[in-house]
């Protein structure tokens, strides 16, 4: 038996409430497609006068049903500054199903784990909107690809007909097919959104420590030089009494910074820990190793009215109770 694979029998084997781990398969419902959302109507958001008035488009938007949960989700080329023409036009038509919900938006920037940050927010989403974006094509089809054959997805048309996923010989053509493609399309250009509250969607994972005690621990961008701000609300992603919000200076590996043994050693003494990444890169190094060592991602805890934790914020440095992630 594998090393990952024994770890993750442990921490299955741990006292937990399985509720908020979501394992069943998940219903994509495709929105029915609406007639004013054309050219016309991206011209009109993007300020772009190149886009064709009459140009024809084409959605991934869909309602999801994750259980005893619905929201809406879509997928779109975009970062954490903008989105395409077309993304721009899914947020169009998924605010029509929500209007004034807050947007969470899923920067999605790994091509090797898209699929699996894609599964981990479908999974544990309890928002109302959401929107996973990608920076170009490639990590798109990684992000996307799997709608029409995982086994966890069942894919439905406008009429609400379940659509048959595609085979391997398909799925082969299709990669052979993008291989083959010589002067592929340059990116797009990204445009910013207006009249849209958006918000981060949650990163929070379980994590059990060599201990035996079991907590929630989340990541928030801080962006550039902790300039991005964690909301008001951010302790009710881990819960608990105590709960440390540790500054995160540097990526994971650097100087043998280890955000796994830094939670370890924080848990010892409080019952949630949120790692506040300095910048971008930090945040996704957090991420990518916290995706690889295959730590369940989960959704928020239900919490007693009145709740009411003791919060200490803390700054992270490479000392010496921080090792590196791969050996964690």
């Amino acid at each position: 038996m594998g090393e990952a694979k024994r770890k993750k029998q442990q921490r299955e084997q741990l006292a937990w409430p399985r509720s908020d781990s979501f394992r069943g398969v998940i219903d994509l419902h495709t929105l029915p497609s609406v007639a004013s959302i054309n050219g016309a109507r991206i011209r009109e958001l993007t300020g772009d006068d190149r886009i064709p008035a009459d140009a024809q488009i084409s959605l991934r938007a869909f309602r999801t049903v994750v259980g005893e949960r619905s929201f809406h989700v879509g997928f779109c080329l975009g970062n954490e500054g903008g989105f395409s023409a077309i993304g721009i036009a899914v947020i169009d038509r998924l605010m029509l199903e929500a209007p004034g919900a807050p947007l969470h938006v899923v920067p999605v920037v790994h091509q090797e784990i898209a699929w699996d940050i894609v599964l981990r927010h479908l999974r544990s989403f309890t928002g109302e909107v959401l929107l996973f974006a990608f920076p170009d094509s490639d990590v798109y089809d990684a992000g996307t690809a799997e709608t029409v054959y995982s086994t966890d997805v069942r894919l439905f048309d406008e009429e609400g007909r379940q659509l048959g996923r595609l085979s391997a010989a398909q799925r082969r053509k299709i990669r052979e097919q993008k291989a083959a493609m010589l002067n592929r399309p340059p990116p797009p250009v990204f445009y910013a959104t207006t009249g849209v509250t958006q918000e981060d969607s949650p990163w929070i994972f379980r994590i059990a420590t060599p201990a035996g005690k079991v907590i929630r621990t989340a990541v928030w961008d801080g962006r550039r030089n902790y300039a991005h701000e964690f909301p008001a609300d951010i302790v009710r992603w881990v819960g608990g009494d105590k709960i440390a919000i540790v500054q995160v200076d540097s990526p994971v590996g650097v100087n043998r910074r280890s955000s796994l043994e830094l939670t370890h050693w924080l848990a010892r003494d409080f019952d949630g820990v949120i790692h506040w990444a300095r910048d971008t890169e930090t945040f996704q190094s957090i991420l990518k190793s916290f995706i690889r060592l295959d730590l369940d991602s989960v959704s928020p805890p239900d919490l007693p009215e009145g709740w009411e934790p003791e919060v200490t914020i803390l700054a992270a440095n490479s000392e010496a109770k921080e090792n590196n992630d791969e050996e964690g």
